[in-house]
């Protein structure tokens, strides 16, 4: 955002976070031009995929997990979960739905930093997406056997109907992301 702010000072953003089935509801009725979102959420609008990113099981280190090096999920879920609220479409929960496992989900939050806290207190544990941890060396980040990813893009109701801003920013984004994510081995780019 910051390079495209210099090249082009007179745009103005609002910026906005919020959960996956918010971002294509708002998107939808047009208060917002664009979003960043799991495409695997989207159902109704279009959207150009960017890249993906692995999750990994996190515990803390004295936890009974800690010492495996690969977990399965069905490990993962004999044990009290907190769960990151990504709205109505979570990978970790959409799951364990398809593997028939039931989840001990003791607590739902909306914010990573406040997960990693919980872990650490040995209030449960948690799946996290790589690219979202970045403080979290006193933890155990653990590969997960049922290898999950999720797909991150770009989204909009209509391209047509964008305004030359959003179609801007959209065409930026498209073309610099890669550019921008070259080096970063946790980004998988597309």
């Amino acid at each position: 955002m910051k390079e495209f702010i210099e090249m082009y000072p007179n745009i103005q953003f609002e910026l906005y976070q919020s959960e996956y089935t918010n971002i294509e509801q708002q998107l939808i009725e047009g208060t917002l031009d664009l979003g960043f979102t799991c495409i695997d959420a989207i159902k109704q609008i279009h959207y150009q995929e960017l890249y993906y990113d692995e999750m990994f099981a996190l515990v803390p280190q004295n936890h009974m997990l800690a010492k495996y090096r690969v977990l399965s999920m069905e490990q993962i879920t004999k044990y009290p979960f907190i769960q990151l609220d990504e709205g109505e479409y979570s990978l970790p929960i959409q799951t364990c739905k398809e593997l028939g496992l039931p989840i001990q989900i003791k607590h739902k939050v909306y914010d990573d930093s406040t997960i990693l806290a919980m872990i650490r207190q040995n209030l449960g544990i948690s799946i996290l997406y790589q690219n979202a941890l970045s403080d979290y060396d006193d933890l155990c980040l653990i590969p997960i056997q049922e290898n999950l990813f999720r797909h991150v893009g770009i989204a909009y109701n209509n391209y047509d109907t964008l305004s030359y801003a959003g179609k801007t920013f959209l065409d930026f984004i498209l073309k610099r992301t890669p550019e921008i994510l070259k080096d970063k081995t946790s980004f998988h780019i597309i």
